[in-house]
């Protein structure tokens, strides 16, 4: 009897005890916060759970020796124990399997190399060991880095590139790429050119209008590639894939991004549709895996530095949520390293202000938390861009002197028409696919917002944020 009864208690402590473990353990990846504020149904599931695994210990305190409410606490135990781990084991899958092939990409690293540009990165999967070497230099192939070992993950890096260069580059004996260096120095011209867009949701197994159209970003690339248009990176703000545990997913995705990057180097952020369901390890492994340098922050928020050009890249997946206080100090130390008379470019996945509607009960525009929290550090440090995605439309704001653009037109699902206009509008297309070319200048920055054909839909001109 004693026996029974120890056993009945161990069940019915256990139950709260694992559904509290895992909802932690849950809510500590990255997206599960926003997830669930955001989405009705899985802030449902996760009350849900969070209930059923308390259910249990009440009808065990009240059964006053029924047995019919003994059985149904046990009941109600077994599931608050079975369901949690369920649904902890659904989310542990992507840090299980992950694509074993990959096609090269050339990745721009964080920080910055000798010569005052950042570093490169040439990184891959293999489903067998194998061992690489990249040749590289200055219109010949005169330098070159092999592999000390035989793996499964590659990361090649290119160090050391000069500015205002032409690079040539090719992967053990297939064929050779360029690509060009901003010049970073020039006094009177061109300092950095970089195309940035976001939203693609690439998907394996879905077709539009349920995931994004491959074509929007491949026409995209396409333009960007083309060595009269001269770009020297393009960033990608998030969302690439559409669900970000599926290997499958990231493959496909990659599949499509990787030739373009044989001619600019690429730098993606993780969205959070990249990090679906514990996506953060699928997205670390193949746009930031492990063997890549990292010099400042971390695989999901750091800085890149090229002369009088600095990118702070941040992790804001679908809001402040994400903005850590360890995030948030080192967004504030990196600001201040930053000379006053050098140009400041905040990246991130979700938008800080923009115009939009209610979608799904959640409001998509001038998010109050991103209002609130990130907008007033923004000011503060005097952020000349503000460039972001989220929002599937193209948008050109300004707030007490920052500059923000919203370039979520790389092929998911365009929104419907807004029906809020944010105060701080001053152009906006809905319903168009694009991305926004910039031309940093020693004096100026040129915006111009293109279709995915490069034809111009609007431009810009801003100054320094003084």
């Amino acid at each position: 009897m004693k026996k029974k009864l120890t056993k009945f208690i161990i069940l019915m402590v256990a139950a709260p005890v694992v559904t509290g473990l895992a909802l932690g353990w849950l809510f500590s990846l990255d997206g599960t916060l926003g997830m669930s504020q955001s989405i009705s149904q899985v802030q449902f599931l996760f009350i849900a759970v969070g209930v059923l695994g308390c259910l249990g210990p009440i009808f065990a305190l009240v059964r006053r020796g029924s047995r019919i409410l003994k059985v149904v606490a046990i009941v109600f135990a077994t599931l608050g124990i079975l369901v949690p781990l369920a649904i902890g084991g659904f989310f542990l899958r992507s840090t299980l399997a992950y694509a074993p092939t990959t096609p090269p990409l050339l990745l721009i690293m964080d920080g910055v190399g000798t010569n005052g540009i950042p570093n490169v990165a040439i990184t891959f999967r293999t489903a067998q060991e194998t061992r690489n070497t990249v040749y590289y230099g200055e219109e010949s192939l005169n330098q070159q880095y092999e592999e000390p070992a035989a793996v499964t993950e590659h990361v090649l890096p290119l160090k050391n590139l000069k500015p205002g260069a032409h690079y040539v580059w090719k992967l053990n004996d297939e064929g050779s790429c360029s690509f060009e260096t901003p010049s970073v120095q020039s006094p009177s011209s061109t300092l950095y050119h970089f195309g940035v867009g976001g939203d693609a949701h690439l998907s394996a197994s879905l077709t539009p209008p349920n995931s994004g159209d491959s074509t929007v970003l491949s026409g995209v690339l396409n333009y960007v590639i083309q060595p009269a248009n001269q770009f020297n990176t393009f960033f990608m703000l998030g969302d690439t894939v559409n669900m970000g545990s599926s290997f499958e997913d990231w493959q496909h995705a990659l599949g499509i991004i990787a030739p373009f990057s044989c001619s600019v180097p690429l730098r993606p952020l993780m969205g959070n549709h990249d990090s679906y369901f514990n996506g953060a390890p699928q997205y670390m492994a193949y746009l930031y895996p492990a063997g890549m340098e990292l010099q400042n922050g971390t695989r999901t928020y750091y800085r890149i530095d090229a002369g009088r050009v600095h990118f702070i890249m941040l992790k804001m997946l679908w809001g402040a949520d994400s903005f850590s206080v360890e995030q948030r100090a080192w967004f504030i130390k990196q600001m201040e390293s930053i000379p006053p008379d050098d140009w400041k470019i905040v990246m991130m996945h979700s938008m800080v202000y923009a115009s939009g509607s209610v979608i799904d009960g959640h409001a998509y525009y001038d998010p109050a938390d991103m209002v609130q929290q990130v907008a007033p550090l923004l000011e503060k440090y005097k952020v000349d861009l503000v460039i972001s995605g989220h929002d599937h439309d193209l948008e050109f704001l300004q707030k007490n002197g920052v500059n923000y653009a919203v370039v979520g037109g790389l092929g998911a699902p365009l929104n419907e028409v807004a029906t809020y206009n944010s105060p701080a509008s001053v152009w906006y297309d809905p319903q168009q696919y694009g991305f926004l070319d910039v031309t940093v200048h020693p004096a100026a920055i040129e915006l111009h917002f293109r279709d995915p054909q490069g034809n111009e839909l609007k431009s810009f001109s801003i100054g320094k944020n003084q």
